[in-house]
């Protein structure tokens, strides 16, 4: 069984939004043994709209739309839906009662233009949405199934696994996906390491995708069975996992801060961090992992030079000699971190992310990260990392989690 997955909004194709339903909902239906061959973005045209859902449908057994369920002139997803129907759109009273209850209970007054919520092609049914206002639609087109969900990610997958799924046929099979994430190789190094695992005609499926220093290997395993698509899977996953050995850091959901997170707890130990040129980025990416607190203590964003020897007692002659961006007050920055926070483990980073910062001696993207552990005089790891403020800081605060990744295990 295929589908095909239509994402609506003009935030979308201009690149204002990224997508991610169009990915949450081909994951979810690979458990079904229904593949995803398509998905398409379109813009807020209510004729695109209706021209991408009936050619879709014309394709394959069902297709799923998020986005423009709203109640405002730019939501037109019924609408268009209507159209590929050749349907005229109605009033569903229940539909009408549950948006009203919804304003009621939050003791809010509805405004008009919700009513247009309520507005169904004739010929389909609404779906419940009690994560949100608006309601989805089902409906068909010829043989082929269409569900219409709203583009809030968090409706949307509400309403997908609780109405959507339960309706779904079962397809032949079971499509599985696993990500295997590394850090600290290039994607050329990586694939050259299991080249022969990413034959294009193999099962499983095997290849790379690459974000901000990342590289992810992403495996597709078919099978009729699920135990069946899970060892194929776990087989692939072991392999890549013995030829990469310590670059591999997470898998699927797993983050380099989560990874790190999970080995400090492990250990019953504590971390704190100093840094500059990330501006607290580091810190941001402990504690989006719940339960960060059981190990991380605290930091301090020490950007300008008076914070440094302020508040971690750099020395100013030290920062004068070789300069905010350096070795030595990378050292020193970890050194002061840990006599404030009394931490297991401590981390600094001091660099050059601004792009008409640099020289010659310090080009952009140089990075100088510090790590201070229990048995361990503070180690400074030197690196120049390319791409732009954005990418380089974030590439730095990951060079540095690693770095304690790797100190720990």
């Amino acid at each position: 069984m295929n589908a095909i997955v239509i994402s609506c909004g003009n935030e979308l194709v201009t690149g204002q939004t990224v997508d991610t339903n169009s990915a949450y909902i081909s994951r979810r239906l690979g458990r079904y043994g229904i593949a995803a061959i398509e998905h398409l973005t379109v813009g807020d045209d209510r004729a695109a709209i209706a021209q991408a859902i009936s050619q879709a449908a014309a394709r394959v057994d069902l297709v799923i739309v998020t986005g423009g369920l709203g109640p405002t002139a730019d939501d037109l997803s019924r609408h268009a839906l209507a159209d590929a129907m050749n349907a005229q759109l109605v009033l569903d009273p229940g539909s009408l009662a549950r948006i009203e209850e919804f304003f009621r209970a939050r003791d809010r007054a509805m405004s008009p233009e919700n009513r247009v919520q309520a507005m169904i092609p004739a010929g389909g049914h609404a779906m419940e949405n009690s994560a949100g206002t608006a309601p989805g639609i089902a409906a068909m087109i010829g043989r082929c199934r269409v569900y219409v969900l709203p583009g809030v990610p968090f409706e949307m997958r509400w309403m997908f696994e609780r109405v959507v799924e339960p309706q779904l046929p079962a397809g032949t099979g079971v499509v599985l996906h696993r990500t295997i994430h590394t850090f600290g190789a290039g994607e050329s190094d990586v694939g050259a390491r299991i080249a022969d695992l990413m034959a294009r005609d193999a099962n499983p499926l095997v290849g790379t995708t690459v974000a901000a220093g990342l590289v992810s290997i992403r495996i597709t395993a078919r099978a009729e069975r699920q135990a069946d698509a899970e060892r194929l899977c776990d087989a692939a996953a072991d392999e890549i996992r013995a030829r990469l050995g310590t670059l591999v850091f997470g898998q699927d959901d797993q983050t380099m801060a989560s990874a790190v997170g999970e080995l400090l707890r492990a250990r019953r130990q504590t971390l704190a961090t100093a840094e500059s040129c990330t501006g607290g980025l580091i810190g941001q990416l402990i504690t989006a992992v719940p339960g960060s607190s059981d190990y991380y203590r605290g930091g301090v964003v020490a950007y300008a030079d008076m914070v440094k020897s302020d508040l971690l007692g750099v020395a100013p002659e030290l920062i004068a000699r070789d300069g905010a961006v350096s070795e030595s007050v990378a050292a020193a920055m970890a050194e002061g971190c840990r006599g404030r926070f009394a931490a297991d483990w401590t981390l600094s980073i001091t660099g050059i992310a601004e792009p008409g910062g640099g020289t010659a001696a310090k080009p952009v993207g140089l990075a100088y990260i510090g790590l201070a552990g229990p048995s361990l005089d503070v180690a400074v790891h030197r690196h120049v990392l390319a791409g732009d403020r954005e990418i380089i800081r974030l590439r730095s605060a990951l060079a540095a989690l690693n770095h304690l990744r790797l100190a720990m295990i």
